[in-house]
């Protein structure tokens, strides 16, 4: 009878999974392929249009200011060039762009051809030229939006005038490039800095003039600064080169630049492709709008040097007519019909309308598209609210446009495919039914939280290694080998040193005083302030690691299936939940043991099939270790960048507290019949690691030779930690995709499980049962299963809120949380289990210090965080003896 109710439970809970995933799938599945969406927004106030204008956002509206155009007539009639001093500033009105009608303050002066970037302080404004010369002044342009005006502050000024120069922000410090000096003049390789916040050796506002720039001098370059996968970085693209002295005056240029800003480092990437020009070896996008787009992507629009582009050889018109004005006996005929053939070329030429995607992570470029109708240059591209906006410019030589171009990128279409459901579905089924089944052996809370004491030794291992490992290593680490390189792979050795020590020195206190909560050993070490403060840590520190693992395979989802992102998370939320509600720590444990296998087929099923697709696996090594990307060991020294020597100290200690202190792991080898069992636990999650992470290493380089082989498959702006669903849900052939997509599931979910059963252990046993004289095993356990659901739904929003406001990479910043919350409870248990002298008061003083002391290291320096806990836990452990003796008490036993 059992049996058969079991089944009916299966085929209830299959038939509501059913329904619940293809109704998601029917309201919130995505458009094509990832394209832009031209419109064109209501026009610049000025009716000729403008060029050369400082252009960006602030406060929420748009402003663009100052500028140039031929009122009278166009440049190949003889036209005049005139500045302005107008500023305009847009609003916007729902979808409608209005520009603001009342009177608004003007530029000190008619200025154009400097460069403007958006700041949190408002619009920065440098150099910039007119008709009587080019200028260093610097200043802010900013909205008040009370008063509904313009708001200026005065800068330093540049060390040199400049003007038509290049400039992007990067770590808060602006980086300018090229530009002329003098009218008329040859263009420089200027290379300046100026910082936008202070530091322990530089003030705000401080200009640096740095090593010139590298490549050839140059005007009208792109500049932007992006991420390379390791650090932000500026890339500097294309330009002219022009010299006044030289046969042709202008020379296109279509090399690319990136600067490193750590190590000073200038470094020669692929040149621009050609654009089917004739008669060119390389593309040329000189004072093209751009913008860096998601954690790798740069998009440059158009430029000029595009496919109809004659200025090549307009070099030797302007030529042969300067040598005509100059001779003695002037050859009127062919002066007058080498100067009608320079109007015609002028007046005949466009520029280039050609999209291009340049994706610093794999220095590949892609075409994206086309710009609608005439492309403008010599303006800026801005983004404002989401959408991407290019008012004005120049479309033709000497003339300009009004329009106010607006971009969306289109969301990318899925075919996730019904054999894909049935794998992901089936194994969904399976958890639930996991959880229906566990649920009738909780009769208490010994049964909830330690499963009776019944759980094999091998089960322990494999969960307390699904715990370890999450979402965030699936996903993330396949990412970081992709962007990066295999230095973290060094962490996995580690948890072979500390291993031994967990077993000898911790597993016996834990067993000997048969704890359910971790935290019970600090009051009976010290007191139950010091084991609140444990508790109190472990809780917010599980709370921001369940929105992470929530977020990633939420965002896995929605790039698989077509799911909003935000449903994707809730619908993740409410399947952990239930299943951990239902079926306790033997449901979480069991659901474990199978994540596991599933996780571990689901990266042979990718490295099987991208080895198949690219045809040689050696080419994909040899290539990878060409990038650099297969680097492990890093010998420099350095306290701010990754390298060997922090990496790995810093993961010995990163791992230590976790394995040593956290209540997700620790309950793991409390649930085995004895301690032997427990030791074989600990064990087969410390061997298991080391194979598992090579798989996970090796998916992120053959990830990286795959895209770097096809960047039409990237999807612009996307995140990089969206890399690996990216290649399964496109590129796995059907019903294997289903299964790492289950994989996905199963890393998340093995320590969302995890994260809930714990905080409600902690909550019940540290808190209510500690508190509470009128506790029963009933009360408890039912107090049990409502925290779990409180809890999971609490980490449901957080992982909404990081969907909002996403990091460069999730898995450096879950280091940095392990960091600034592990640390203080390692050192705590540290002290209770080596150190006889240490008290409650000065365990607790130390602890604090370490707090402090590691917040002060976060946000004053630039030392990187895999230190962070080789210097939170020596302060918390010397601090607290340092202090035991201040303060001394009467030993606890």
């Amino acid at each position: 009878m059992a049996n058969i109710d079991f089944l009916k439970s299966l085929r209830k809970y299959f038939k509501l999974i059913l329904y619940f995933f293809f109704c998601s799938v029917a309201v919130f599945g995505q458009e094509a392929e990832a394209i832009f969406d031209w419109t064109y927004e209501q026009e610049l106030p000025n009716s000729l249009g403008l060029n050369g204008a400082f252009i960006g956002v602030h406060n929420g509206v748009l402003i663009f200011a100052g500028g140039t155009n031929f009122p009278d007539k166009p440049v190949w009639e003889g036209g005049t060039k005139q500045w302005y001093d107008k500023i305009y500033v847009a609003e916007k009105n729902g979808t409608t762009l209005n520009w603001v009608s009342e009177p608004l303050d003007s530029l000190p002066k008619p200025l154009a051809n400097g460069v403007a970037l958006s700041t949190p302080n408002g619009l920065l404004c440098i150099g910039g030229d007119n008709s009587k010369g080019i200028y260093q002044e610097v200043f802010l342009i900013r909205w008040n939006s009370t008063e509904r005006k313009i708001e200026f502050e005065s800068l330093p000024s540049l060390p040199i005038p400049l003007a038509n120069m290049g400039a992007s922000v990067v770590d808060d410090v602006v980086y300018l490039v090229g530009g002329q000096q003098q009218k008329g003049q040859e263009a420089t390789a200027n290379f300046l800095s100026f910082s936008l916040k202070g530091s322990l050796t530089k003030k705000p506002y401080t200009w640096e003039v740095l090593d010139a720039f590298p490549g050839k001098s140059r005007i009208q370059p792109v500049v932007v600064g992006q991420n390379n996968g390791k650090q932000n970085c500026l890339y500097v693209f294309s330009g002219l080169h022009y010299n006044p002295k030289a046969q042709t005056p202008y020379e296109m240029l279509g090399d690319v630049y990136e600067f490193n800003p750590h190590s000073q480092v200038w470094t020669q990437k692929q040149n621009v492709p050609n654009n089917n020009t004739p008669g060119v070896e390389n593309g040329y996008i000189a004072a093209a709008p751009s913008i860096q787009l998601g954690d790798a992507h740069i998009l440059i629009f158009g430029g000029a040097g595009g496919v109809n582009q004659n200025l090549f050889q307009r070099g030797k018109y302007l030529k042969q007519i300067k040598n005509l004005v100059l001779e003695d006996n002037i050859q009127h005929a062919l002066l007058n019909s080498l100067q009608q053939q320079d109007k015609t070329l002028v007046a005949a030429t466009s520029f280039s309308k050609t999209i291009w995607a340049y994706h610093t992570i794999t220095d590949t470029w892609s075409k994206k598209g086309e710009l609608p109708n005439a492309a403008p240059v010599v303006t800026s591209a801005v983004d404002w609210n989401g959408a991407l906006f290019i008012p004005g410019g120049e479309v033709r030589p000497g003339v300009r446009t009004n329009k106010v171009l607006k971009a969306t990128l289109k969301p990318t279409k899925t075919a996730f495919g019904p054999l894909n459901y049935i794998t992901l579905v089936a194994y969904l089924f399976i958890t639930i039914a996991l959880g229906r089944y566990f649920s009738k052996r909780n009769k208490t809370t010994k049964d909830y939280f330690l499963g009776g004491g019944r759980i094999p030794w091998w089960a322990a291992g494999l969960s307390i290694y699904a715990t370890m490992l999450s979402a965030i290593t699936y996903i993330s680490q396949p990412a970081l080998a992709y962007a990066f390189d295999w230095q973290a792979y060094l962490g996995y050795f580690t948890i072979l040193l500390i291993a031994p020590i967990v077993i000898t020195f911790y597993l016996p206190f834990f067993r000997q005083i048969n704890i359910t909560s971790v935290y019970e050993y600090l009051e009976e070490r010290f007191n139950v302030t010091v084991r609140l403060f444990g508790s109190i840590s472990f809780v917010l520190f599980q709370l921001v690691r369940m929105g992470i693992v929530v977020y990633l395979p939420a965002l896995a989802l929605a790039t698989a299936v077509g799911m909003n992102i935000y449903t994707a998370i809730i619908f993740m939320g409410i399947f952990a939940i239930l299943y951990t509600y239902m079926g306790g720590i033997e449901a979480v444990i069991w659901t474990d043991v199978i994540q596991v296998v599933v996780l571990v087929l689901g990266l042979i099923a990718g490295l099987l099939f991208i080895g198949l697709e690219i045809g040689d696996v050696g080419y994909i090594f040899q290539t990878a270790y060409d990038d650099g990307k297969l680097k492990l060991i890093d010998f420099r020294w350095s306290i701010t960048e990754v390298v060997t020597w922090s990496l790995f100290l810093g993961s010995f200690a990163l791992n230590f507290a976790p394995y040593t202190t956290d209540q997700a792991v620790v309950q793991r080898y409390m649930t085995t019949t004895n301690e032997a069992q427990a030791r074989k636990s600990i064990w087969l999650n410390a061997i298991i690691s080391i194979p598992a992470g090579l798989l996970i290493f090796t998916m992120g380089t053959f990830l990286y030779v795959y895209f770097k082989t096809h960047p039409q498959f990237l999807n612009v702006g996307m995140q990089n930690d969206s890399i690996f669903p990216l290649f399964i849900t496109n590129h796995l052939p059907p019903g294997i995709a289903g299964l790492v997509i289950a994989g996905i599931y199963s890393a998340s979910m093995s320590s969302l499980d995890s994260s809930m059963h714990s905080v409600s252990t902690v909550v019940t046993v540290d808190f209510y049962k500690r508190f509470n004289t009128s506790y029963t095993e009933k009360k408890g356990l039912q107090l049990a299963k409502r925290v779990t659901v409180f809890v999971g739904a609490l980490g449901t929003i957080i992982a909404c809120v990081m969907a909002a406001f996403p990091v460069q990479s999730l898995f450096f910043f879950f280091q940095e949380v392990v960091g600034l919350f592990g640390s203080a409870i390692a050192g705590i248990f540290i002290l209770g289990i080596f150190l006889p002298l240490a008290n409650w008061k000065g365990t607790l003083v130390g602890a604090l210090l370490s707090v402090v002391v590691l917040a002060l290291v976060k946000y004053n320096t630039a030392i990187n965080f895999y230190i962070y806990p080789l210097i939170a836990i020596p302060v918390c452990v010397f601090g607290g003896v340092l202090f035991s003796k201040l303060f001394p008490l009467k030993r606890k036993k």
